[in-house]
Order: structure tokens, then C-alpha cells, then sequence
């Protein structure tokens, strides 16, 4: 009998306690994460240790809290008889008000529109793009392989040079992009993350903690600051809390399946190959894309930013850009008041300068373009001059001198 009221006091004293922790972590709403969250996948019967778990709701947020009732008109049902009974909350169908319904769901594209390749006015865009690419090659002087994509967002003609362009990889035999994405990875991230926001999948209000820099931090504020200022260890820590393979599984569902995103990239804190192994399965380090997907990311930005409050902060930190030495600086030549929302990456070492952007001139574009195993100077001569040619083209348009 003694033993029998030592047990219960017991695990009256422990419910106490989870209670209490429970309550504090409500309180402050803050996850450490320190390995790849599993997303209820049924093969982890048991979590990895330091995995992100649920989060504890503040009580004022809980989505299952009961309503309060002050104040409330009570829903009644009249029944044959004309006798009148009030409607449990389970009784009443569960629906969703239209802003409700239209808030965050946004017309996500899966894939650019259709074209009619054989339209007389697409085939003229079409030979006067491929011009003023071979244009810029050839003023650049540069000599290995490029990826471009164009897209005219008014007419949504587009067209490109190796915009869909994949490779084998010889050593692990996996089908990607052909261009090394470098920071341009950060584009993709922040459309990962935004469409998990979107689907439930990840909490806007929760502060996340990486335990690799000890950082703290808000998704969308994450976001902003990892594209705006292109910084590596908030990349890292996005692939540290998503991992590899969630992260291709949310690009499949939004249409992208020849990008593919691999490991974490150097110049950042607790970097190296081994990390890289043993939590990605592989040395590879951030991604390879096809110049099309990034378009495909940058339509989506630019077709729902005045829709989708993700899409909108996106296109607010690609404005943000405090990189700007190569589609603005084109861009620039034509008219400076122009605003472009962009991307950049760089990896000197394998010779990538990279730029992805819409152009907001008087008709709006946009322009991805990819290098690598160039120089620094061939790769930003290219870039800025396509940008500038382009950008003159457009104004054309507008003025009555094209055919788009």
C-alpha cells in the first residue's frame, strides 16, 4: 500500500514538471535543431536525437483551443416539429471563409506556359534574342559553355541557350543540372522554405536555432537577410534544418526535377567535406540547376507578388541585392531608374558568375545567365552586356520598334 502511494505521488511529481517545461517552452517557442528534420515519415518510429520535433503552441495560437464564447451568436437548427436546438461546434460544417482560402494559396506554376512554337511573332522573338545572346558571347570573348534564359512578362515568350541542359554525373551516375549553382542555391532555398511555410510544414513564428552558429532566427526574416546579403552560413543552416532530401522533394512538387540540391557550401562556419557525407550522403556542395528552373522560380516571384505575402517578401529581398555587378550594371547603361530583383553566385575557383533577376523596366523580364570554367571578366562582360542588350530590346518593344 505504501509503495502504491509512493508511485502515485511520483508520477504526480513528473506530471508537474512536464507541464512546467511544456509551459516555458510555449512561452518562449524556441526549437534547436541539430540534424535533418524527419517530416512524420513512418520509418522514424523513434527521432533523432536533437531532431526538430512539433513545436508547443502558445495557448493563444493553439489551433485547437476552444473558442471563447462571449459575445458569440449560437447557431441552431429548426427541426420538423419546429422545435429549435442548438448546433454543436462538431455539427457545423467545417468551412473556410474565401480569405481564408485565397491568403496564402497564391497561383503557384508548376510549369512556364505553353507556347505555339510555330507563331510568327514567338519566332521573331525567339531569332531576336538568340542574336543579342551570340552578340554578347562574341563581345565577351568568352568561350566555354553558358546557360541562358530569357522571358518576356508580357507576352510570356521565352527562350534560351542550354536553359534546360543536364548532365551525368561520371562519378555517382545521378542526371542534374549542368551549371554549379553557387549562391544562386539561396533562390531555391528561399522557395523551399516559403512553400513549406505555405503548406504548414514549417512555423513562420517559431525561432529556430542552429546549433552549428549558434544563430537564432525567424524563417522569413532568415530569408530575407540570406538572399539580400547572399550569406553562406544562414544557407547552411537552412539545409541543416530541411536536408537534402526534403529539400528535392519540395522542388519535385513545385515542377523543378533537373536542379538538384546537395550539400552545404564552404565559407561558413563547421563546413568541410566529412560534415557534408555524413549528414547529405555526399561531398557535393550546394546545388546544379538548369538556368529554366531558376526562370520558372523568378515567374512564380513575379506573377504572385502581389498575391502571396511569400512570393511578395521574396521579391522584396531579391530587391535587396547588395550585390549588383552584373545584370544591373547592363541594365543600368539603359535606364538607372530601373529596379532589379536578383540573385547572384560566385565560385572564382571553378570560374561560375552567375546572375538570375526580373528586370522591372517598362516591359518587364527575365534574365538568367550561367557561366563557368570562365574569367572573372569574360563571365561579367557577358553578363552585363546581355543585360544591356536585352534591356534595350524591351524598351523597343514599348517605343513600337520590335515584334514581340
Amino acid at each position: 500500500m505504501v509503495m502504491r502511494i509512493i508511485g502515485t505521488a511520483i508520477s504526480v511529481l513528473l506530471l508537474t514538471l512536464n507541464l512546467h517545461t511544456a509551459a516555458l517552452i510555449s512561452v518562449h517557442n524556441i526549437t534547436t535543431f541539430y540534424g535533418v528534420y524527419p517530416y512524420n515519415n513512418p520509418e522514424y518510429e523513434i527521432l533523432p536525437s536533437g531532431c526538430i520535433t512539433d513545436p508547443v503552441l502558445d495557448p493563444a495560437r493553439d489551433p485547437e483551443r476552444q473558442p471563447e464564447t462571449s459575445g458569440l451568436t449560437e447557431e441552431h437548427v429548426t427541426l420538423d416539429n419546429g422545435q429549435e436546438y442548438p448546433l454543436e461546434s462538431e455539427d457545423l460544417p467545417q468551412t473556410q471563409t474565401e480569405e481564408e482560402v485565397t491568403d496564402l494559396s497564391g497561383p503557384i506554376r508548376t510549369s512556364l506556359p505553353e507556347i505555339d512554337l510555330l507563331d510568327l511573332s514567338y519566332i521573331s522573338f525567339k531569332k531576336e534574342v538568340h542574336a543579342i545572346i551570340d552578340g554578347a558571347r562574341k563581345f565577351s570573348g568568352i568561350k566555354t559553355p553558358v546557360g541562358v534564359f530569357v522571358m518576356d512578362l508580357t507576352s510570356n515568350y521565352y527562350t534560351g541557350v542550354n536553359d534546360t541542359r543536364t548532365r551525368i554525373d561520371p562519378e555517382d551516375g545521378a542526371r542534374e543540372g549542368y551549371f554549379n549553382s553557387a549562391s544562386v542555391i539561396k533562390l531555391f532555398q528561399g522557395y523551399i522554405l516559403y512553400d513549406m511555410l505555405r503548406h504548414g510544414e514549417l512555423d513562420e513564428d517559431m525561432i529556430y536555432t542552429d546549433r552549428v552558429t549558434g544563430w537564432s532566427f525567424k524563417l522569413v526574416d532568415m530569408i530575407h537577410t540570406m538572399i539580400s546579403r547572399s550569406d553562406n552560413n544562414y544557407s547552411n543552416a537552412c539545409l541543416r534544418l530541411v536536408g537534402n532530401t526534403k529539400s528535392n522533394e519540395v522542388l519535385a512538387r513545385l515542377g523543378i526535377t533537373d536542379s538538384v540540391i546537395y550539400g552545404e557550401m564552404s565559407g561558413a562556419i563547421g563546413y568541410s567535406l566529412r560534415n557534408n557525407l555524413e549528414n547529405y550522403g555526399t561531398t557535393k556542395r550546394c546545388a546544379r540547376i538548369t538556368p529554366r528552373d531558376a526562370g520558372l522560380i523568378l515567374y512564380n516571384v513575379y506573377i504572385n507578388k502581389d498575391s502571396d505575402p511569400y512570393m511578395a517578401s521574396m521579391n522584396r529581398a531579391l530587391l535587396d541585392n547588395i550585390y549588383n555587378t552584373r545584370i544591373p550594371v547592363g541594365v543600368k547603361k539603359v535606364d538607372k531608374g530601373y529596379e532589379i530583383a536578383h540573385k547572384t553566385g560566385t565560385n572564382s575557383s571553378l570560374g561560375v558568375y552567375n546572375d538570375a533577376g526580373i528586370v522591372y523596366g517598362k516591359r518587364p523580364f527575365i534574365l538568367v545567365a550561367f557561366t563557368q570554367g570562365t574569367t572573372s571578366e569574360a563571365g561579367h562582360t557577358f553578363i552585363r552586356k546581355l543585360a544591356q542588350d536585352l534591356t534595350s530590346y524591351f524598351d523597343s518593344i514599348v517605343m513600337g520598334g520590335g515584334t514581340a
